[in-house]
C-alpha cells in the first residue's frame, strides 16, 4: 500500500483517467502497445484490508447484518469516533469484536 494518502489519491485518479478512457472507446491507440506484457498469466487473487462487521444504517443492507466491506483506504479518529473510508462507502465504528482465543 502507498506510503501515504497523497500517494493513494494520485495512484486511484489514475486508474480513474484510464477506466474514463476505456468507457469512451479512446483508449485503443499505438501508446497501448508500449505498455508491459504479462506472459504466463492466470487469474489470481489476494488479501488486502477490510473489515467485518454487523452492519446498521447501510444503504442497502438490513440493520444487523454480517458484512466484509471492501477494501479499506483510510483509517481515523476524530473527537473519540473511529471513521474508516473503504472503496464504496465512509463506515462509523463501534466496538471491535474480541478475537476468540484457541
Amino acid at each position: 500500500m502507498p506510503t501515504s494518502i497523497t500517494d493513494e489519491i494520485r495512484r486511484l485518479k489514475k486508474l480513474v483517467v484510464a477506466l474514463e478512457r476505456l468507457e469512451a472507446g479512446s483508449i485503443f491507440s499505438p501508446a497501448l502497445m508500449a505498455v508491459p506484457f504479462l506472459d504466463q498469466w492466470v487469474q489470481s487473487s489476494r488479501k488486502v484490508p477490510c473489515l467485518e462487521g454487523v452492519v446498521e444504517g447501510h444503504p442497502a443492507l438490513p440493520d444487523g447484518h454480517l458484512v466484509v466491506t471492501s477494501e479499506v483506504y483510510a483509517h481515523f479518529i476524530v473527537e473519540d469516533e473511529h471513521f474508516v473510508r473503504t472503496l464504496n462507502r465512509w463506515y462509523r465504528l463501534g466496538i471491535p469484536r474480541q478475537e476468540k482465543r484457541s
